[in-house]
């Protein structure tokens, strides 16, 4: 099989179809940083060296294989990203909004102590090469459950398969419930960005944070919320957590108030937005929840057009929720 004929295979396996720009889902980061660590197996000496040439095609089949991001040139898309939720205006400015989120987290009953698993449900793009009308906007629910010892799994399950609009399109894919990745961690195998409960305190949560995205401090708003996602893509932080993680947020002075909205699940919340340091034309937005101050997403949107994808400004370019657990098409816990 030579080099092109490799290309051809991967792009007639329907791959996920993201932005260059796009920060990576936590999910592909995680699935990849696993393989890359671990410890290479010996070979034996009859085993045919990879090319040079092909090497860059196999890095592509093992970033597909993990759910990295890998796009390839497509036709011209026009409405291939979910329609932007709406903001309405609200009084109140970014320091009172946050304040009031943390008076709930303390006053409702909730989480008193943090788990080592998340639950999200999130999406990305499925493109059918050389067939526009058959890319659709596929969900995903992913679980990652891990032990003090450093054990744990990831399973991804398929949700519904939409269109731009929402509606939900009929797929040759795998049904909705389908376990479409089950990856499985001994002890001492899982690496988490924290190992221990992150401190619910000010200070001790932005260590973990900037720990989480790499910049010097101080955290901008973007790298704030970005480090947000990471973290809650391992734990389910108690509500004290949560409320310390707020504080850094609020702390970064370029944070921006979008309004109230209601979430991918019909869920009220307040959006606030920022620029991550590395992927400088994406705008981050998390959704805090107005009824117990919990953040509820983040989703990711593109600044300026992006002419490879032909994707206008302003499209939205990946989501994931929290909080999800109760709904009744949401996988069983271990």
């Amino acid at each position: 099989m030579t080099d092109d004929d490799l290309v051809r295979a991967l792009r007639a396996l329907d791959p996920a179809r993201t932005p260059s720009d796009a920060p990576v889902p936590l999910s592909a980061e995680r699935r990849l940083r696993e393989i890359l660590d671990r410890p290479p197996r010996a070979t034996g000496g009859g085993r045919r060296r990879v090319l040079p040439g092909l090497a860059a095609a196999v890095a592509a089949v093992v970033a597909l294989v993990v759910g990295a991001v890998v796009w390839w040139p497509a036709p011209t898309a026009t409405a291939l990203t979910p329609a932007p939720l709406q903001y309405s205006a609200v009084d109140d400015d970014v320091p009172a909004l946050l304040a009031a989120a943390q008076d709930r987290l303390a006053q409702n009953p909730g989480r008193d102590d943090a788990v080592r698993r998340s639950l999200t449900l999130g999406w990305f793009f499925s493109v059918s090469v050389g067939d526009p009308d058959a890319t659709v906007f596929r969900r995903e629910w992913v679980d990652v459950s891990w032990n003090a010892d450093l054990s744990g799994s990831v399973v991804t399950t398929t949700a519904e398969s939409t269109d731009a609009a929402g509606d939900t399109v009929p797929a040759d894919g795998p049904a909705p419930g389908t376990v479409v990745g089950d990856m499985s961690y001994v002890r001492g195998q899982f690496h988490p960005l924290s190992s221990q409960p992150p401190p619910a305190t000010v200070e001790g949560m932005r260590e973990v944070m900037t720990a989480a995205v790499g910049p010097p401090s101080p955290l901008t708003s973007g790298d704030a919320i970005i480090a947000a996602q990471s973290l809650l893509g391992e734990w389910t932080f108690s509500d004290a957590q949560e409320a310390a993680l707020l504080d850094v947020v609020r702390s970064t002075s370029d944070l921006r108030l979008l309004g109230r909205t209601t979430d991918r699940v019909g869920r009220a919340a307040i959006g606030f937005s920022g620029i991550p340091t590395g992927t400088p034309n994406t705008d981050a937005t998390l959704l805090v929840s107005l009824d117990s101050g919990r953040i509820l997403g983040v989703e990711t949107s593109l600044r300026a057009a992006d002419e490879d994808l032909g994707l206008p400004a302003g499209s939205v370019t990946s989501y994931t929720l929290w909080d999800v657990e109760d709904r009744p098409d949401a996988p069983r816990g271990p």
